[in-house]
């Protein structure tokens, strides 16, 4: 019984996955219209073009939902026709041998997925989920844009890409599609570094990838039973391994292209894209756009593209991004929330310098040391007396000394290239000292932290890493197996089924006297449209298309 169960899961989720992976062929059909002439490259970022497609399509839906969300309620049928409209892009160009059933292309997209599907048995609810993900959703599913959404809760204002693809996943009362939206970026993560031993001829890029399965190997052991800070399936509704996974790829390309290699328009397109899409899911990785930045003045000095050119290139994320801005701004009055240094008071909605407070908490909650009024020193020590975060820490620095003296001793009568390996270096710093600033905690490194694993290729690029493909692929294959908790598998083999507990009915609740609803016990509101933690008395009133949410 339960291999029929799980084999309706992987079934389930290779539609899941079809979805994105058409959806992302016909934005790309789109996009190269303006960048290649309406072809589409066989390489995009040095990778197959293919392997992009489902996190283009994940890109393209999350922006067709918040566009859409101006106007109506995403749980409209409207939406779900309007996305099948978008697939049959697809048709502008048929290609009939899409896969070729080959032994890498079974282990990419049929085995991998099957085992990363597993984790769908032990995979529960994140806090946060209660505290306001799904009450969030809910509102995204029941009303369009609502202006000044941080008066029903201020949590709204940490809005994600993911709230709006997540809303509009609420099939079944499993909630199973939100826990695959991770996997879908997991799985791409395999698929690349597949692609890349397969493919690639850069020795960075094999060498970078071989680094990072080692890596992903060493996260099983370490002190009190290993965690490295490699990815990991996190609680449903969670977004930071998504925003690693982004991270590393988009990072390890721009590096890549620095070492003088010529870079098309269409992978210039797609940096872009990728850049405002990690920003969109998440702000950790907001030191993207500074790399970005430095990304756009390699391009005038050494490719030669004028400012005409960018601006084309860059046209597609300049639209994504403006409607984005608009909408964050009159739904928190900030441009960048909960930042309050970026919130304009132009609103009559807006309680002036309230974003402070909300500013205090997400850093204090994420270990900043601005927070605290330590030393370094001091703030280190504190820091360090969380056991999750010496734990992911420490095993990191064992991993990364590991790996380093393993390639610094293969590659020992080789010339280094110390120009590339600091530059990857500097941006590493200041990422550190971004995330001590304004959150360090281990979660939201974890880019940074793959981004430290691959930067030891940069070193040296005459090494070449010789082993044979199939063992990589037995590689990857264990490294997939190895990511899914042990708990996951002792549940599936014990014929649960995959069902996070009700969320609609769990919590218990009193009236407050601004009308509104709170829990009885904590602060999870859970799916309630009538309840929030604020207790300021709260008005929606209507006004032409929108709906405006006072403090009264």
């Amino acid at each position: 019984m339960y291999l029929t169960i799980f084999f309706i899961d992987v079934l389930t989720y290779l539609v899941f996955f079809s979805f994105f992976y058409f959806s992302g062929r016909s934005f790309l059909i789109l996009l190269t219209r303006f960048t290649n002439n309406g072809e589409i490259p066989e390489y995009t970022l040095l990778q197959k073009t293919k392997i992009l497609y489902p996190i283009l399509g994940v890109f393209i839906v999350g922006n067709i939902l918040i566009f859409l969300n101006f106007l109506i309620p995403l749980k409209n049928g409207l939406v779900l026709f309007i996305l099948i409209i978008f697939l049959l892009i697809n048709f502008l160009k048929i290609k009939v041998n899409l896969f070729k059933l080959n032994l890498v292309n079974l282990i990419s997209y049929l085995l991998i997925p099957s085992l990363l599907v597993v984790s769908l048995y032990s995979t529960g609810w994140h806090y946060d989920a209660g505290f306001y993900h799904l009450n969030h959703q809910n509102w995204l599913r029941e009303s369009n844009l609502i202006i000044g959404m941080i008066n029903i809760h201020w949590t709204f204002g940490m809005s994600s890409i993911f709230e709006y693809l997540s809303s509009i996943l609420w099939f079944d009362n499993s909630f199973k599609l939100i826990h695959f939206l991770n996997i879908v970026f997991v799985h791409f993560f395999y698929t690349f570094l597949i692609d890349n031993f397969q493919h690639s001829k850069n020795k960075v890029i094999i060498n970078s990838s071989f680094l990072l399965l080692i890596y992903s190997i060493l996260d099983n052991f370490g002190i009190n039973g290993g965690r490295n800070g490699f990815i990991y399936f996190q609680g449903a509704t969670k977004q930071d391994t998504a925003v690693a996974i982004l991270f590393i790829f988009i990072a390890r390309s721009v590096f890549i292209f620095l070492q003088n290699k010529s870079i098309q328009k269409t992978d210039v397109s797609i940096i872009f894209l990728l850049s405002l899409f990690s920003l969109q899911i998440k702000l950790s990785s907001v030191m993207l756009v500074f790399l970005i930045i430095y990304f756009v003045f390699y391009l005038f000095k050494k490719q030669h593209f004028d400012i005409k050119n960018i601006l084309k290139i860059a046209s597609p994320s300049i639209f994504f991004s403006s409607i984005w801005i608009i909408k964050q701004y009159i739904t928190t009055g900030c441009f960048i929330y909960p930042v309050n240094g970026t919130c304009v008071n132009n609103f009559s909605w807006y309680a002036q310098n309230s974003t402070r407070e909300y500013e205090s908490i997400t850093r204090g909650a994420s270990y900043s040391i601005s927070y605290y009024e330590y030393s370094l020193f001091e703030w280190s020590k504190y820091f360090f007396s969380f056991e999750i975060n010496q734990t992911v820490f420490i095993n990191f620095l064992i991993s990364f000394t590991t790996i380093f003296i393993f390639y610094f001793y293969i590659g020992r009568y080789k010339n280094r290239d110390y120009l590339a390996f600091s530059k990857i270096f500097i941006f590493i710093i200041l990422n550190i000292v971004y995330l001590i600033n304004y959150g360090p905690t281990p979660r939201y490194a974890m880019g940074t932290m793959l981004l430290a694993i691959a930067s030891i290729a940069f070193l040296n690029n005459e090494i070449s890493i010789k082993i044979d493909k199939r063992i990589i692929l037995l590689f990857v294959v264990l490294s997939s197996c190895l990511l899914v908790r042990s708990t996951s598998y002792i549940s599936l083999f014990n014929g649960a089924s995959y069902e996070l507990f009700e969320p609609r009915g769990i919590a218990e609740y009193f009236e407050q006297p601004n009308g509104y609803v709170k829990p009885v016990e904590g602060d999870q509101c859970w799916i309630n449209l009538e309840c929030t933690m604020s207790t300021h008395e709260i008005l929606i009133e209507d006004s032409m298309l929108f709906k405006v949410a006072k403090r009264k």
